[in-house]
């Protein structure tokens, strides 16, 4: 599986990337928006389940069709979406 990372002037430096993946099935690249929070000493201290600093605490992702901050299309071939496909893991505890 073939991944690319989307970088604009316009997206927070921190918190935030958008990844392209292709699939070895299809050749089009999905574009998804992720948002991480990585962890902090403090965080260490409360969870056993995070091993040090600068891992994911949590992750959020959203696919998209156009880059949110600078407006860029960064889908293939732009198609209605019927139903939002997202998902949100926390990494704090099982």
């Amino acid at each position: 599986m073939k991944s690319v990372i989307h970088h604009c002037d316009f997206m927070p430096n921190e918190g935030c990337q958008i990844e392209g993946f292709q699939s070895d099935i299809n050749n089009a690249l999905e574009w998804t928006l992720v948002f991480y929070r990585e962890a902090t000493e403090q965080d260490l201290e409360e969870s056993n389940y995070l091993d040090e600093e600068g891992d994911y605490v949590w992750q959020a992702s959203l696919v998209i069709t156009f880059c949110p901050y600078c407006g860029k299309q960064l889908a293939h071939k732009v198609q209605p979406i019927h139903k939002s496909d997202f998902t949100y893991e926390d990494f704090r505890s099982w």
